[in-house]
């Protein structure tokens, strides 16, 4: 006897549609899973990256005490360096012909450290002292990677002055002497009170991160233990003082 066809495809509907809603309730079960694994994943991962983001201050500021007197940073400065510039006008007028002259080398930023914002100095070094900076850079580089402290970068703040320059900031700074290493070339500040660390792509943000500040001292210090260089710890402007030799 012939099947009955209405009945044969009633059956055919009914497996498809079981069919289909075993697989809406296998996706409904996947979707579930997914959204329960990120919210589980959500607020963890949300304050990694807010830290990566938003780095937090880590412990406090605790730097050596370098001592070498203005007196030693002028021998080594007016024996090592260029003659200096009177003048801002005479800066603009010559700074080409020594940097031709490879008597100076202008300084940037590099993944070492970078160079604030200057308001009385100018970005340039003898290629003595771009040197020297070059390998606190790497020392303090070592010495992140040994104490796994992570990727961070020290500041300049000062570089070559004129007369002209210095007398301006003595005006506003009663510690900046008007007889300064810092006009011959041989001579930069570099600062303790925070540093700098990568966040996102070209992002950076300023951090006051103790460890980090802590090996940066230290990086210093060997250097100078190692006849490098003379150095003396500025507390006022929060910065080391450092002249090539």
């Amino acid at each position: 006897m012939a099947a009955n066809p209405s009945l044969q495809n009633l059956k055919s509907s009914k497996k498809r549609k079981y069919r289909l809603k075993k697989k809406v309730r296998n996706q409904l079960i996947i979707f579930g899973v997914v959204v329960l694994s990120a919210v589980v994943l959500y607020f963890p991962v949300s304050k990694k990256i807010d830290r990566f983001l938003h780095p937090r201050d880590v412990g406090s500021v605790q730097v050596d005490r370098y001592r070498d007197l203005n007196a030693l940073h002028l021998k080594y400065a007016k024996t090592g360096g260029i003659e200096g510039f009177k003048t801002e006008k005479g800066f603009r007028e010559n700074i080409s012909d020594l940097v031709d002259d490879d008597k100076l080398v202008k300084i940037g930023n590099t993944k070492y450290y970078v160079v604030e914002k200057l308001t009385h100095s100018h970005p340039y070094l003898t290629p003595e002292a771009e040197e020297l900076l070059e390998d606190i850079g790497k020392r303090f580089r070592k010495k992140l990677d040994e104490k796994d402290l992570g990727m961070f970068q020290f500041k300049i703040s000062s570089l070559l002055r004129t007369v002209e320059s210095q007398k301006k900031l003595s005006r506003s700074n009663g510690n900046a002497s008007s007889n300064t290493s810092h006009l011959y070339g041989t001579t930069f500040d570099i600062a303790y009170g925070s540093v700098m660390k990568k966040t996102f792509l070209w992002k950076k943000a300023e951090v006051v991160h103790g460890p980090a500040i802590k090996a940066l001292s230290e990086a210093v210090g060997e250097l100078r233990k190692e006849g490098r260089c003379v150095v003396v710890t500025e507390r006022n402007e929060r910065c080391f003082h450092i002249t090539v030799k």
